[in-house]
């Protein structure tokens, strides 16, 4: 991929990375926000200072498929009071009725990229566009009932702003957990080259910070530890050995004296290691060691029942981002799919996709940049796979989601039969991956095999163990943060249930309504409910 700037200089994959960050920086930028409180359609004013009561719900029990009809959920300072079908009004409560929806926790989007905009490409002209699609990115979670992202790489500085926006309420959003940059060797994944680097990359970064802190030897690696940890949640590691892009060979990889090192790190500072994984040589090498989680799932093998028992007894959890090999089954690449991926669920994979990309996904992104990115594939066959690399056009290999699909699938399905956990996230923030689209993973999975109410726990109380949050987010019990989803079909009976919630919850307050919400009522002392 190349894209031209307005003085017509080529720049690569790595500039546009660098670019997408002055769009960052200047939406950072205090004085183009302002200072006023986000302002959240169809919910009037509410006084938050005063309990709040949510009455005639039917609440979901995520960890045992079990559903209490009529309930009534009583909040306060954003904290769950109790859960009960014969509840005492406190005097002077915000009342809001559910109107029999459906109560599940907030959902958990445990793999995303909140800062970087789904694009393959920039173009000048469309900076004020990325600008508002990457404020979009955050207060669209609210509109699909994701209450947490688990950030897995982002323009960390300008995050960090957004994240306090968040926190002071100029803008809705999750909360955010996240490594503040994925560490690292020069030359591995994401392997873009940075050549014919932009002349004002390197001083937007100062403002922005980057996706990735890559070191070049021992000694940097030992300088970079500690600057992108502090204040981190966990530690994100690349562990392929091969390109996700057309490139022929292979990508560096850590020594074993630096994976040595970053585990000793993590263990004395008590930082959990994600790795990202899409080969059978990285899911070799991270079972040598005590890998929290693996992001997405091994693609060019099927798993022996020996790895699954491995992964299982190091208690590693996974969150497979299936969702993102659904979005790159370039069907543009081919003029037929090949042989070996020519299966009918595959096929059925395709029609899907084809149908969201032409419909849905208009709706969850700029509809200028999502034409782009369309348009970009057509470079498969304008250049030829064999060509991209060397014309420094940086789509991926189609080979590695087909294989997500064909081989991840069944792996996928052993570990849930060993009882491993799993967590949902789309790698929202790569190309063609958009936020709002967190309900596709969640439909996957149900026609992959998984139970309704598999699904259900994977989107909650699984995430919430992942995170490290699960004493306080990820089931709806007293004592817990009411981050809450009101849904108004049943997902025990109905997985489309998660595209239309009605109510979003977060920390007590109203972040999203789907409809016009009537003044809530001011609860006296009415009795029971």
């Amino acid at each position: 991929m190349i894209i031209e700037n307005s003085s017509k200089q080529s720049i690569t994959r790595r500039d546009f990375i660098k670019l997408s960050g002055t769009a960052a920086a200047l939406l950072a930028m205090p004085n183009l926000q302002g200072c006023s409180s986000a302002k959240i359609p169809n919910v009037p004013s509410i006084d938050y200072s005063r309990d709040v009561i949510i009455k005639n719900c039917n609440v979901i029990d995520v960890k045992n498929g079990k559903i209490k009809s009529g309930s009534t959920i009583h909040i306060r300072s954003g904290i769950i009071q109790s859960i009960d079908t014969h509840t005492i009004l406190p005097s002077n409560a915000v009342l809001v009725d559910a109107g029999g929806t459906y109560a599940i926790p907030g959902l958990i989007d445990a793999h995303c990229h909140p800062t970087i905009t789904s694009a393959f490409s920039l173009d000048t002209v469309d900076i004020s566009r990325h600008m508002a699609l990457q404020k979009r990115q955050f207060s669209i979670a609210a509109e699909y009932g994701v209450t947490t992202y688990r950030d897995m790489g982002s323009f960390n500085i300008t995050l960090h702003s957004i994240i306090k926006d968040i926190n002071s309420g100029k803008l809705i959003g999750p909360r955010v957990v996240y490594c503040n940059s994925l560490l690292n060797i020069k030359g591995g994944h994401p392997d873009i080259p940075p050549t014919d680097a932009h002349p004002l990359a390197d001083l937007v970064t100062l403002f922005t910070g980057m996706v990735m802190t890559n070191f070049k030897d021992f000694k940097a690696l030992k300088k970079a530890l500690p600057q992108i940890t502090k204040g981190a949640s966990f530690i994100k590691l690349t562990m392929d050995n091969k390109s996700v892009f057309c490139k022929p060979g292979q990508i560096p990889v850590y020594t074993d004296d630096m994976l040595s090192y970053i585990f000793n790190y993590a263990r004395e500072k008590e930082l959990p290691v994600s790795c990202h994984i899409h080969r059978k040589f990285g899911f070799d090498r991270a079972m040598q060691y005590p890998v929290h989680s693996i992001e997405h799932i091994v693609s060019d093998a099927y798993l022996e029942d020996r790895d699954i028992e491995l992964m299982a007894k190091k208690g590693i959890a996974i969150v497979p981002t299936i969702t993102i090999g659904c979005a790159y089954l370039m069907e543009e690449a081919y003029d037929e799919i090949p042989s070996p991926f020519k299966t009918d669920f595959i096929m059925n994979e395709i029609k899907i996709r084809r149908d969201y990309m032409n419909n849905e996904a208009y709706h969850h992104s700029d509809p200028v940049i999502h034409r782009k990115n369309l348009e970009a594939l057509k470079d498969y066959k304008r250049i030829g796979m064999d060509n991209l690399w060397k014309k420094k056009k940086f789509l991926v290999n189609p080979e590695v989601y087909f294989g997500m699909i064909h081989y991840g699938t069944r792996n996928l399905m052993k570990m849930r039969s060993a009882g491993i956990t799993i967590g949902c996230g789309i790698d929202a923030g790569m190309p063609l991956a958009y936020f709002g689209g967190l309900y596709r993973e969640l439909e996957f999975l149900a026609r992959a095999g998984f139970t309704n109410d598999e699904i259900l726990r994977i989107a909650t109380v699984n995430g919430a163990k992942i995170l490290g949050l699960q004493d306080r987010i990820g089931t709806l019990d007293k004592g817990k943060i009411a981050d809450i989803v009101l849904l108004p079909i049943n997902p025990l009976e109905d997985v489309t249930a998660y595209r239309t919630p009605d109510l979003v919850f977060k920390e007590g307050k109203i972040i999203y309504s789907r409809k016009e919400l009537p003044v809530p009522v001011s609860s006296g002392n009415e009795g029971n409910s």
